[in-house]
Protein backbone atom coordinates (compact mmCIF):
# COMPACT_ATOMS: atom_id res chain seq x y z
CA UNK A 1 0.00 0.00 0.00
CA UNK A 2 1.31 3.41 -0.97
CA UNK A 3 0.98 6.16 1.60
CA UNK A 4 1.06 9.74 0.35
CA UNK A 5 1.95 12.26 3.03
CA UNK A 6 3.24 15.75 3.60
CA UNK A 7 6.74 15.84 5.04
CA UNK A 8 6.98 17.27 8.52
CA UNK A 9 10.23 16.87 10.46
CA UNK A 10 9.55 14.52 13.34
CA UNK A 11 10.08 15.72 16.87
CA UNK A 12 12.39 13.48 18.87
CA UNK A 13 10.28 11.46 21.25
CA UNK A 14 11.44 10.85 24.80
CA UNK A 15 10.78 7.47 26.42
CA UNK A 16 10.92 6.99 30.16
CA UNK A 17 11.59 3.91 32.21
CA UNK A 18 9.13 3.32 35.07
CA UNK A 19 9.23 -0.31 36.20
CA UNK A 20 6.65 -1.36 38.77
CA UNK A 21 7.96 -1.74 42.34
CA UNK A 22 9.04 -5.26 43.31
CA UNK A 23 6.17 -6.69 45.32
CA UNK A 24 6.63 -8.73 48.49
CA UNK A 25 4.93 -11.73 46.88
CA UNK A 26 7.38 -11.74 43.98
CA UNK A 27 10.38 -11.47 46.31
CA UNK A 28 8.96 -14.24 48.49
CA UNK A 29 8.76 -16.54 45.50
CA UNK A 30 12.47 -16.24 44.70
CA UNK A 31 14.20 -15.88 48.09
CA UNK A 32 14.03 -17.25 51.63
CA UNK A 33 12.45 -15.03 54.29
CA UNK A 34 15.83 -14.00 55.75
CA UNK A 35 16.98 -12.54 52.40
CA UNK A 36 13.80 -10.76 51.31
CA UNK A 37 14.54 -7.36 52.82
CA UNK A 38 18.09 -7.32 51.50
CA UNK A 39 17.11 -8.41 47.98
CA UNK A 40 14.30 -5.92 47.35
CA UNK A 41 16.58 -2.90 46.68
CA UNK A 42 19.02 -5.02 44.66
CA UNK A 43 16.27 -6.42 42.46
CA UNK A 44 14.75 -2.99 41.99
CA UNK A 45 18.12 -1.62 40.88
CA UNK A 46 18.52 -4.51 38.46
CA UNK A 47 15.09 -3.80 36.96
CA UNK A 48 15.96 -0.15 36.47
CA UNK A 49 19.21 -1.04 34.76
CA UNK A 50 17.54 -3.57 32.46
CA UNK A 51 14.80 -1.11 31.59
CA UNK A 52 17.36 1.60 30.78
CA UNK A 53 19.23 -0.80 28.53
CA UNK A 54 15.94 -1.69 26.78
CA UNK A 55 15.14 1.96 26.15
CA UNK A 56 18.63 2.52 24.73
CA UNK A 57 18.26 -0.46 22.41
CA UNK A 58 14.81 0.71 21.34
CA UNK A 59 16.19 4.17 20.62
CA UNK A 60 18.84 2.60 18.37
CA UNK A 61 16.18 0.75 16.40
CA UNK A 62 13.44 3.37 16.23
CA UNK A 63 14.53 6.79 17.36
CA UNK A 64 18.23 7.31 16.81
CA UNK A 65 19.39 9.38 13.87
CA UNK A 66 21.26 7.20 11.38
CA UNK A 67 25.00 7.72 11.26
CA UNK A 68 25.02 7.94 7.45
CA UNK A 69 22.84 9.36 4.71
CA UNK A 70 21.83 7.24 1.71
CA UNK A 71 19.95 8.81 -1.21
CA UNK A 72 19.46 7.15 -4.59
CA UNK A 73 18.41 9.42 -7.46
CA UNK A 74 17.14 8.12 -10.81
CA UNK A 75 15.15 9.39 -13.73
CA UNK A 76 11.74 7.90 -14.40
CA UNK A 77 11.78 4.87 -16.69
CA UNK A 78 10.90 4.81 -20.40
CA UNK A 79 7.59 6.56 -21.02
CA UNK A 80 4.63 5.66 -23.20
CA UNK A 81 3.25 8.16 -25.70
CA UNK A 82 -0.04 8.51 -23.86
CA UNK A 83 -1.76 10.14 -22.10
CA UNK A 84 -0.15 13.20 -23.65
CA UNK A 85 -0.46 15.42 -20.58
CA UNK A 86 0.75 12.78 -18.07
CA UNK A 87 2.52 9.89 -19.75
CA UNK A 88 2.54 6.42 -18.24
CA UNK A 89 5.40 3.93 -18.67
CA UNK A 90 5.93 1.83 -21.74
CA UNK A 91 6.46 -1.92 -21.54
CA UNK A 92 10.21 -1.25 -21.50
CA UNK A 93 9.66 1.22 -18.69
CA UNK A 94 7.86 -1.32 -16.53
CA UNK A 95 10.73 -3.76 -17.08
CA UNK A 96 13.10 -1.03 -15.91
CA UNK A 97 10.92 -0.41 -12.85
CA UNK A 98 11.38 -4.07 -11.91
CA UNK A 99 15.13 -3.75 -12.54
CA UNK A 100 15.25 -0.76 -10.19
CA UNK A 101 13.61 -2.79 -7.45
CA UNK A 102 16.10 -5.61 -8.00
CA UNK A 103 18.99 -3.14 -7.77
CA UNK A 104 17.70 -1.62 -4.54
CA UNK A 105 17.41 -5.05 -2.89
CA UNK A 106 21.19 -5.07 -2.55
CA UNK A 107 21.34 -1.73 -0.71
CA UNK A 108 20.65 -0.75 2.90
CA UNK A 109 16.99 -0.25 3.72
CA UNK A 110 15.23 2.54 1.84
CA UNK A 111 12.12 3.64 3.72
CA UNK A 112 10.94 6.65 1.71
CA UNK A 113 10.39 7.58 -1.93
CA UNK A 114 10.18 11.13 -3.33
CA UNK A 115 8.50 11.67 -6.71
CA UNK A 116 6.99 14.46 -8.77
CA UNK A 117 3.27 14.80 -9.44
CA UNK A 118 3.61 13.07 -12.83
CA UNK A 119 2.60 9.43 -12.83
CA UNK A 120 5.69 8.16 -14.66
CA UNK A 121 7.80 8.90 -11.57
CA UNK A 122 5.40 7.04 -9.28
CA UNK A 123 5.18 4.10 -11.70
CA UNK A 124 8.97 3.84 -11.83
CA UNK A 125 9.00 3.33 -8.06
CA UNK A 126 5.83 1.22 -7.98
CA UNK A 127 7.46 -2.23 -7.96
CA UNK A 128 9.78 -1.21 -5.13
CA UNK A 129 6.95 0.42 -3.15
CA UNK A 130 4.69 -2.62 -3.59
CA UNK A 131 7.42 -4.87 -2.15
CA UNK A 132 8.58 -2.64 0.72
CA UNK A 133 5.54 -0.47 1.54
CA UNK A 134 7.87 2.54 1.51
CA UNK A 135 6.37 5.94 2.26
CA UNK A 136 5.76 8.01 -0.89
CA UNK A 137 6.15 11.80 -0.85
CA UNK A 138 4.86 13.78 -3.83
CA UNK A 139 6.63 17.07 -4.57
CA UNK A 140 4.80 18.73 -7.50
CA UNK A 141 6.47 20.72 -10.24
CA UNK A 142 4.46 23.90 -9.88
CA UNK A 143 4.16 27.31 -11.47
CA UNK A 144 7.38 28.41 -9.71
CA UNK A 145 9.33 26.21 -12.10
CA UNK A 146 12.00 23.53 -12.08
CA UNK A 147 14.49 25.33 -9.80
CA UNK A 148 11.89 25.70 -7.06
CA UNK A 149 10.91 22.05 -7.49
CA UNK A 150 14.53 20.94 -7.12
CA UNK A 151 14.89 22.95 -3.89
CA UNK A 152 11.66 21.48 -2.55
CA UNK A 153 12.82 17.93 -3.32
CA UNK A 154 16.15 18.53 -1.56
CA UNK A 155 14.35 20.01 1.46
CA UNK A 156 12.01 17.03 1.56
CA UNK A 157 14.90 14.56 1.46
CA UNK A 158 16.70 16.39 4.28
CA UNK A 159 13.53 16.40 6.39
CA UNK A 160 13.12 12.67 5.85
CA UNK A 161 16.71 11.83 6.79
CA UNK A 162 16.35 13.84 10.00
CA UNK A 163 13.26 11.90 11.01
CA UNK A 164 13.31 9.17 13.62
CA UNK A 165 13.34 5.62 12.33
CA UNK A 166 13.96 6.56 8.69
CA UNK A 167 16.40 4.81 6.40
CA UNK A 168 17.53 5.69 2.89
CA UNK A 169 15.57 7.71 0.32
CA UNK A 170 14.82 6.97 -3.33
CA UNK A 171 14.21 10.03 -5.51
CA UNK A 172 12.64 9.59 -8.95
CA UNK A 173 12.98 12.69 -11.10
CA UNK A 174 13.13 13.83 -14.72
CA UNK A 175 15.87 14.34 -17.29
CA UNK A 176 16.02 18.07 -16.45
CA UNK A 177 15.90 17.64 -12.64
CA UNK A 178 18.00 14.59 -11.70
CA UNK A 179 21.48 16.12 -11.81
CA UNK A 180 20.27 19.36 -10.21
CA UNK A 181 18.77 17.34 -7.35
CA UNK A 182 22.09 15.53 -6.90
CA UNK A 183 23.91 18.88 -6.73
CA UNK A 184 21.34 20.33 -4.29
CA UNK A 185 21.98 17.38 -1.96
CA UNK A 186 25.73 18.01 -1.88
CA UNK A 187 26.93 16.10 -4.92
CA UNK A 188 28.97 17.59 -7.78
CA UNK A 189 27.32 19.57 -10.55
CA UNK A 190 26.94 17.86 -13.92
CA UNK A 191 25.07 18.38 -17.17
CA UNK A 192 21.41 17.34 -17.43
CA UNK A 193 20.58 13.86 -18.65
CA UNK A 194 19.87 13.37 -22.33
CA UNK A 195 16.34 12.43 -23.32
CA UNK A 196 17.65 8.97 -24.30
CA UNK A 197 19.21 8.25 -20.89
CA UNK A 198 17.16 6.15 -18.50
CA UNK A 199 19.73 3.81 -16.93
CA UNK A 200 21.68 6.33 -14.84
CA UNK A 201 21.68 5.76 -11.08
CA UNK A 202 23.21 8.28 -8.64
CA UNK A 203 23.98 7.12 -5.10
CA UNK A 204 24.78 9.78 -2.49
CA UNK A 205 26.29 8.73 0.82
CA UNK A 206 27.52 10.83 3.70
CA UNK A 207 27.89 10.99 7.45
CA UNK A 208 25.43 13.27 9.23
CA UNK A 209 26.75 16.81 8.84
CA UNK A 210 29.76 15.60 6.85
CA UNK A 211 30.92 15.42 3.27
CA UNK A 212 28.79 13.70 0.66
CA UNK A 213 30.22 11.19 -1.81
CA UNK A 214 28.61 10.33 -5.14
CA UNK A 215 28.69 7.06 -7.02
CA UNK A 216 27.29 7.10 -10.55
CA UNK A 217 26.33 3.76 -12.04
CA UNK A 218 23.73 2.20 -14.31
CA UNK A 219 20.95 -0.35 -13.88
CA UNK A 220 18.63 -2.29 -16.16
CA UNK A 221 18.93 -2.25 -19.94
CA UNK A 222 21.69 -0.10 -21.41
CA UNK A 223 20.76 3.23 -22.96
CA UNK A 224 20.62 3.24 -26.76
CA UNK A 225 23.45 4.75 -28.75
CA UNK A 226 22.80 8.48 -29.13
CA UNK A 227 25.31 10.55 -31.11
CA UNK A 228 23.84 13.85 -29.97
CA UNK A 229 24.10 12.79 -26.32
CA UNK A 230 27.70 11.65 -26.80
CA UNK A 231 28.51 15.01 -28.36
CA UNK A 232 27.12 16.82 -25.31
CA UNK A 233 29.47 14.84 -23.06
CA UNK A 234 32.57 16.10 -24.85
Amino acid sequence: RTTVMDVVPSATSRRTCNPRPMSASVVSSIAPRTLRSAMRPLLAAALLGACARGVAANDTRLGARPAAMLVVVVRHAEKAPTPVNDQALSAEGMVRAAALDATLRGMPAITDVVVSHLQRTRLTASVFVARTNARVHIVPIGAAGVAAHVRAVADTVRAITRGAGRGGVLVVGHSNTVTDIVAALGGPESRPLCDSQYSQLFTLRGAAGGAVTLTRSTYGAADPADASCAAMAR
